[in-house]
């Protein structure tokens, strides 16, 4: 049966000038979950014009469940109303779609009263602008399965399709990429597991990847998400399949991202020097390394308790085998047997990778107990007590993670836990930290210096802190962890190879253009950048950079929209600045092409807040509408809609909803290969210029080609090479950072084949 919800009589809240130009408070909640992933778009426009926004608030707000709110043209106001009802309280990550009729169709995951989350469906139909109903909410899924993160689209009837991943134990339920789609409206569902074969069958390296949908031409559906193919690559790639209703299956996946294996993660693993009375276990390495030497498990003995200190987290570090070999190793070490009573302390946050202890503990048949210091994105909420959870056990593994902040190793005072001091000066306490969090404290700083008196010198038997920090410092990273020279026996693993530190590749986004060519956008963490590329008759284009930052700068979670006139429109957060304590603030940006991604508009940045509040954020995932609408006169002046969470001090519970709309930008009735202008050779002038330090330069090339270009100074002396390799045809952007180089003119010069063009900029500083 039907829900029906008459709108003029619903709360109305009028932050929203009735055009909808501006950037504009929707309505005031608590909105972790509502865009938590860039696949979940939660605003869609129906061709009359009736804009919804799906949103889970926070427990301060509602009681988690789903919500939505309309935007009534009429009174220039958002109408909110709720969607679902969960019996158990728990949803998330809400997202929706509208097809060509007039139809929104909405999908989430709801937690059962069996505990198994399942993909949820409804279709709300648009009766005129004052009314609409919802559809009685149904599973959308036939498996038995643990739902985590998921994506709706239409296929070109009309026909839903839901894609997720599995979220939690893969011991219960089979992990993999899944995909739901239906025929009949909603009524019966058919769901595809699209990674039994390839890459990593039954298993997902993350519990919350990255999924997306894009709808072809003939009911042909295309599917994109993140994945750690293992053992083709040790990185986290982009993976690609396709849906075609004349077979009626998904091919196999294939993986469409370069393959940049060997840095990454490596870069932040942390080193100390031990005190007197402790011993290294591993050392970093080779001996080449710049902080070769330094340790990364210490061993320490007090007159009561016995610490190892293991400043790695093997979720990321270790190949599956050793992974589980070192933990066996440590547990054997301790000398807990069966009878023994073990305490692992949950201390990742939201992550919960401390599986892969429990995981261990299981398989040698250990009694534990698991303390969860909390399971959010914010601070540690909870912290083992010594009369109530400490006390008396045989071994206490601390789990911290790698979020470098939030924890419960320290108290909430951000101080020494006097309850971890107090078990430690038991007689037998026995202590086992692992992961890269713990030197850090709750709010993301670590000493460089240790001296009697401190817990981590006392207790933990380290005296200096000196190895990598948790930021980028510019080198190459560990490549290895030598086994030290011991009697100690912690581990039979000698050298600790970094199997798993490959750059990732991932946050895949995907649309169609009116042709059906695939267009695609996802992060490339080799650079730091956004990149785009493009997927037609079987062939992959190479990828160009959206974004125009340094490679210092971060950014993250893009999203691909385009119009019916071959107009490309992708959003994506950046960094900004900093606050008095170095912690980033990120905002919206986005970049436009009018023509189908032949040519691309500089970035725009869409907010501007300066704030960031107590969880380190400012502004949150921001998905863009995935069917971007023409001019719909008096209702709606055409464009990409975006929304996303900024945090407010002026908002009751923190956040604000945003919302914002990108000028329609498309401009080709069609693409035609004989009325598109072949592209040329050329090189435009840098922007800014004179500039202070970064710059953008342009150029643009007939042809797939080898091609260079540098930067000189005025006495010819090559000072930067920005280019150098086989690009693609079409426009190209490079962003030229200066910082290091003295104020003056300088040449940049680009050189394909026989052809050459240079320009002049100048440095201001």
């Amino acid at each position: 049966m039907k829900k029906l919800f008459l709108l003029a009589g619903i709360l109305f809240i009028s932050s929203l000038l009735p055009a909808q130009q501006s950037l504009t408070s929707i309505t005031e909640v608590d909105y972790y979950n509502a865009t938590r992933y860039c696949g979940a778009r939660n605003i869609a426009r129906t061709k009359d014009g009736n804009v919804v926004v799906v949103f889970e608030p926070g427990s301060g707000y509602t009681n988690m469940d789903i919500w939505y709110a309309v935007y009534n043209s009429v009174f220039g106001s958002w109408d909110v109303a709720q969607l679902s009802k969960s019996s158990t309280n728990a949803t998330g990550v809400p997202a929706v779609i509208a097809d060509g009729n007039g139809h929104v169709f909405a999908a989430w995951k709801e937690k059962a009263t069996d505990g198994k989350r399942n993909a949820m469906f409804s279709e709300a139909t648009f009766l005129d602008q004052f009314t609409h109903q919802w559809s009685d909410p149904v599973v959308a899924d036939t498996i038995d399965n643990n739902t985590g993160v998921l994506a709706i689209d239409v296929d070109s009837y009309g026909n839903p399709f839901i894609i997720f991943s599995i979220w939690n134990d893969p011991a219960i339920f089979n992990a993999n990429i899944y995909v739901s789609h239906s025929t009949d409206g909603g009524t019966t569902w058919v769901t595809d597991n699209l990674t039994s074969v390839f890459p990593t069958p039954n298993k997902l390296p993350l519990n919350y990847l990255d999924v997306n949908l894009a709808s072809g031409k003939n009911g042909v559906m295309y599917a994109a998400w993140e994945d750690k193919p293992e053992p083709y690559t040790t990185q986290y790639e982009v993976l690609f399949s396709k849906y075609d209703p004349q077979n009626g299956w998904w091919e196999e996946p294939e993986i469409v991202t370069p393959i940049n294996d060997g840095v990454g993660i490596a870069k932040y693993v942390d080193g100390y020097v031990p005190t007197d009375n402790a011993v290294s276990v591993y050392q970093m390495g080779p001996a080449e390394y710049p902080l070769a030497g330094l340790s990364t498990v210490v061993y320490n003995e007090t007159s009561t308790s016995k610490s190892l200190i293991s400043s790695f987290n093997p979720y990321y570090e270790f190949p599956n085998s050793q992974r589980d070999q070192y933990l066996k190793d440590v547990v054997n070490f301790f000398g807990v047997g069966q009878s023994d009573s073990v305490l692992v302390v949950d201390d990742d946050n939201y992550h919960n990778n401390d599986t892969i202890v429990t995981k261990v503990l299981d398989e040698m048949g250990v009694q534990y107990r698991v303390f969860d210091c909390g399971n959010s994105s914010g601070m540690a909420t909870a912290i083992p007590s010594f009369d109530n959870d400490l006390s008396g056990k045989k071994l206490v593994v601390w789990f911290t993670g790698d979020d470098y902040k939030d924890l419960a190793f320290w108290n909430v005072a951000d101080q020494d836990n006097p309850e971890l001091k107090k078990y430690l000066d038991q007689s037998g306490a026995q202590l086992f930290v692992c992961g890269r969090s713990w030197m850090y404290d709750r709010y993301g700083n670590a000493p460089d210096t240790l001296k009697a008196g401190d817990f981590a010198y006392d207790y933990l038997g380290i005296s200096i802190y000196a190895g990598q920090s948790w930021k980028d410092d510019g080198f190459t990273g560990v490549t290895q962890l030598n086994k030290v020279d011991n009697t100690l026996n912690v581990s039979s693993v000698q050298q600790i190879t970094w199997k798993n530190s490959g750059t990732r590749q991932g946050e895949p986004s995907i649309a169609c253009d009116p042709s059906g060519k695939l267009h695609m956008v996802y992060f490339d963490a080799n650079g730091n950048h956004i990149l785009y590329k493009t997927y037609e008759n079987g062939t992959w284009s190479d990828s160009i950079r959206v974004d125009a930052s340094d490679d210092t700068v971060q950014v993250m979670r893009p999203n691909i929209s385009i119009d019916p006139n071959y107009g490309i429109y992708v959003t994506w957060v950046q960094e900004t600045s900093k606050n008095k304590d170095g912690k980033r603030i990120y905002n919206v940006f986005y970049a436009t092409s009018p023509d189908g991604g032949a040519t691309w508009n500089d970035p725009v940045q869409l907010s501007n807040t300066t704030y960031m509040n107590d969880n380190f954020y400012s502004v949150k995932n921001p998905t863009i509408g995935k069917k971007v609408q023409k001019e719909i006169p008096g209702v709606f002046d055409g464009g990409a809609e975006v929304v996303w969470t900024e945090a407010s001090q002026n908002s009751k519970l923190g956040y604000y909803l945003m919302y914002a709309r990108i000028p329609y930008v498309g401009t080709l009735s069609a693409v035609n290969d004989n009325k598109i202008k072949p592209y040329e050779f050329s090189l435009e002038q840098n922007y800014p210029n004179p500039f202070n330090p970064s710059t953008v330069i342009k150029f643009t090339l007939p042809k797939k080609e080898f091609a260079t270009l540098k930067v000189y100074d005025v006495l010819g002396k090559e000072v930067a090479t920005l280019v150098k390799g086989k690009m693609s045809a079409g426009q190209h952007r490079v962003n030229f950072s200066a910082k290091n180089l003295a104020a003056g003119v300088y040449i940049y010069k680009l050189t394909a084949g026989n052809r050459m063009i240079s320009k002049k900029m100048v440095l201001l500083k």
